[in-house]
């Protein structure tokens, strides 16, 4: 049996490591206990007046219905959710609410600077923070599927080091 080309290694290694995590994030037949010891925070009363900070742009959650995903960026090497994360994840938990999805997915991406196993590993730990912020916010954990794709789907291909490529996106299918 011949070695791997080097152009294969990552995309075999990515879906190799993709295929445990699936495997790792399958639900037992028991009760999930993980999700049940998360709860949510209480949220704090805003004034009668104000803006709520977690009220989503209208274009944000029309363009996450219409293309039934949502992108959440992260910050170069940085799997820590960011205030505007958390008002995406509030999108993403109300449209799981109101859709009722069979699944959502998690597909934590990262972009091309450093090493392509260390990438993959934090898009892992990525696709891992937005999982556990929707469990936070009520979202059944037997329902989220993990996925850690690294580099191997940039959303901007011709730059490798763009933003946009660190990212998570969240994806659902509808029962």
């Amino acid at each position: 049996m011949q070695p791997l080309k080097a152009p294969l290694r990552p995309v075999v290694t990515a879906l190799a490591i993709t295929l445990l995590l699936s495997a790792c994030a399958t639900p037992a037949p028991a009760p999930n206990l993980a999700a049940t010891q998360v709860h949510a925070p209480a949220p704090a009363p805003a004034p009668a007046d104000a803006k709520l900070a977690t009220t989503p742009t209208a274009g944000q959650e029309a363009n996450a219905v219409a293309n039934d995903q949502i992108a959440i960026e992260f910050a170069l090497g940085s799997a820590t959710l960011t205030q505007e994360a958390d008002r995406t994840l509030d999108v993403a938990a109300r449209l799981f609410r109101d859709a009722n999805p069979a699944l959502m997915f998690t597909t934590g991406h990262a972009d091309m600077l450093g090493d392509d196993y260390a990438n993959l590993l934090l898009s892992a730990r990525r696709a891992q923070a937005v999982k556990l912020g929707l469990v936070a916010r009520g979202i059944p954990a037997d329902r989220l599927l993990l996925r850690a794709v690294g580099t191997s789907d940039p959303a901007v291909a011709s730059d490798p080091e763009a933003a946009q490529n660190r990212r998570v996106v969240v994806t659902w299918r509808l029962i």
